[in-house]
């Protein structure tokens, strides 16, 4: 008896003995697994507190989160800078109800070459581009700018279908005061303001003799995959067109403007906008049609190359 419990014992013991490290083994797994687990929850906890930061405090990332287009699109002033140096008129357009957009007609020096309908970019006002303004009425080209709801004196705020009519209306009041002098009308785009300069065009080909863009946006679309902060962002912009405004697009309107010269201009070390966006917009053009690649910053053309630039669009314009 003494003997089988002895041997009894033993075995059960022995047994015991074999098993036991896979039982420790199976407490330290479990514990290695709580330890990943509760890591894992706190970097998910520790990204969604860093990323609600951000979406509160960052207005461009909110902005796309929600397509915010009057906060991801437009950067408008109030403030109008000092223009006593150039010889300039002032008018104001009743838009809507609610809405009065004010015009600029900034007169030519010496005798008038052409008339220019200039759309200015996303930021600032009309005022913000004097030193652009001033290339062109110095050498002999009458010039008349708008700023659209929000921006310098024009009420409102902006909108892709507000800014668009803003646009159509003093274009229209434009050429109401410039038919009667019979010279050549200039449509030009700067960067955003391209969008609405391809659009006018494409709309009044019978009355437009050249367009001129720099810098120029490609689409809603493009800007927002292009100023996307994160890659979710970006993909969501892509796979997402319809969620853009695609009452004007330039990259596709421009292909419906039919003889009509154009000169699209982009810098290869443009920031604001990439130079194949601009080259994008070349390609989908018609011809008579040239692109003039520059080093210069954003939509800075006229002030930095004004002699070439005066040529170019002078010779267009024979």
């Amino acid at each position: 008896m003494y003997l089988q419990s002895y041997v009894l014992t033993h075995a059960t013991t022995h047994s015991l003995d074999r098993y036991l490290p896979y039982e420790i083994n199976f407490v330290q797994m479990k514990k290695i697994l709580k330890i990943i687990g509760w890591t894992f929850l706190i970097l998910i906890l520790i990204g969604i507190g860093i990323g609600t930061y951000f979406y509160q405090t960052n207005p461009m990332i909110k902005a796309i989160v929600n397509n915010d287009e009057s906060k991801l699109y437009y950067f408008p002033t109030k403030e109008m800078a000092n223009m006593d140096d150039i010889d300039y008129s002032e008018s104001i357009l009743n838009i809507e109800d609610s809405i009065k957009i004010y015009t600029y007609e900034f007169k030519a020096t010496g005798n008038k070459k052409a008339n220019i309908f200039l759309v200015h970019g996303a930021g600032g006002n009309v005022s913000s581009y004097k030193s652009l303004i001033k290339p062109l009425i110095e050498n002999g080209f009458g010039v008349y700018a708008l700023d659209w709801r929000g921006y310098g004196k024009s009420t409102g705020i902006p909108n892709y279908k507000g800014v668009m009519k803003d646009t159509e209306i003093a274009f229209q009041d434009f050429i109401r005061k410039t038919t009667k002098d019979s010279l050549k009308t200039i449509v030009y785009g700067l960067s955003l303001g391209g969008q609405m300069a391809v659009k006018i065009t494409k709309d009044n080909q019978n009355r437009v003799n050249l367009l001129v863009l720099d810098g120029t946006v490609e689409s809603a679309q493009s800007l927002a995959i292009d100023y996307a902060p994160v890659e979710y962002l970006k993909e969501k912009a892509e796979e997402s067109p319809e969620d853009f405004n695609q009452d004007y697009v330039a990259v596709r309107d421009i292909a419906y403007i039919k003889n009509i010269p154009k000169l699209i201009i982009h810098s290869r070390i443009d920031r604001d906008i990439p130079f194949f966006r601009g080259k994008n917009v070349f390609d989908s053009a018609r011809e008579p049609k040239e692109f003039w690649e520059t080093e210069t910053d954003h939509i800075m053309t006229l002030r930095d190359l004004t002699d070439e630039a005066i040529e170019k669009i002078t010779n267009k314009i024979r």
